[in-house]
């Protein structure tokens, strides 16, 4: 009976990770919010609000694994990962890129 009940929440829990899985678009959306947060400067969020969609979508590749995705964004010398899981983005790699 527990082996069930451990076996339906798992599903739950796939199939909810997998309607929650974030498109490139949110990606991209979540991504300039987050520049905009980093910027101090009132211009560079205008530069940002006006170009920031397009420079950020064209640098990054998504891979989706149905249930998460993984978002690369490589600009000038750095590769940044992003995972998105449950509607959320979570940064676990910044590195420079030779």
């Amino acid at each position: 009976m527990k082996k069930f009940i451990l076996i339906g929440i798992l599903a739950i829990c796939l199939i909810a990770s997998a309607q929650t899985n974030p498109t490139k678009r949110e990606f991209v959306t979540w991504a300039k919010d987050q520049l905009k947060l980093e910027s101090k400067n009132k211009y560079i969020d205008i530069g940002i609000d006006l170009l920031g969609e397009k420079l950020i979508s064209s640098v990054t590749t998504q891979n989706d694994y149905v249930f998460f995705s993984i978002y690369e964004v490589k600009i000038l010398n750095k590769e940044i990962k992003v995972v998105g899981l449950f509607n959320h983005f979570i940064p676990y790699s910044k590195q420079e890129v030779k």
